[in-house]
């Protein structure tokens, strides 16, 4: 469901939700049938438009509602990257391809923290590692042996060809930090 969709069943919800307090009331006694009267005898005379265009809104939103419980939606399938072999075909989702390249990322000496996202797109299968770096390492170092072992890393253990591995440096971590953490780990 869309969010539109759900904007207009909340709505909907909370004018229904109205429309039965008030039927409760009325049939239970605790509101006098002449409050009423005059929006009857005024819906039923026919003189006023707004009551004709809030039932046809209601009878719209309820079709809506009505016929969309029946669509049957697209089975989703998890994104990743498919291949043929002479066997049959392999679906390798890109979560296995994330974690598969956060494990090889951990591995490099230098990196402290790190997220992970990974795109497969027409031009190629991408890899984009947002690190936090120990701040020792030199960089230009650093960076390429990431690189070069995630990709190393990810099309040995996945057989998916890997086009590009981005390395985004977004902070150095705090060596105080790092010390009172690795006590942890």
């Amino acid at each position: 469901m869309n969010l539109f969709d759900r904007f207009i069943l909340t709505i909907y919800s909370f004018a229904l939700i109205i429309l039965s307090c008030m039927a409760i009331a009325a049939t239970s006694g605790l509101l006098s049938p002449d409050v009423f009267r005059p929006y009857l005898e005024e819906m039923l005379a026919g003189t006023n438009l707004a009551y004709l265009i809030v039932a046809i809104i209601f009878l719209v939103v309820s079709l809506r509602f009505f016929f969309s419980s029946f669509r049957r939606g697209k089975a989703k399938t998890e994104r990743g990257i498919r291949q043929r072999s002479d066997l049959g075909e392999v679906h390798i989702t890109l979560q296995t391809i994330q974690t598969i390249a956060e494990r090889a990322a951990r591995r490099v000496k230098g990196v402290r923290d790190m997220k992970t996202a990974v795109r497969s797109l027409e031009s190629g299968n991408m890899i984009t590692l947002r690190i936090a770096v120990d701040g020792e390492t030199p960089l230009p170092e650093l960076t390429q042996k990431l690189q070069q072992d995630v990709k190393d890393q990810v099309e040995g253990i996945a057989g998916v060809v890997i086009s590009e591995v981005s390395v985004i440096v977004t902070e150095v971590a705090q060596q105080d930090n790092y010390a009172a953490r690795r006590r942890v780990e």
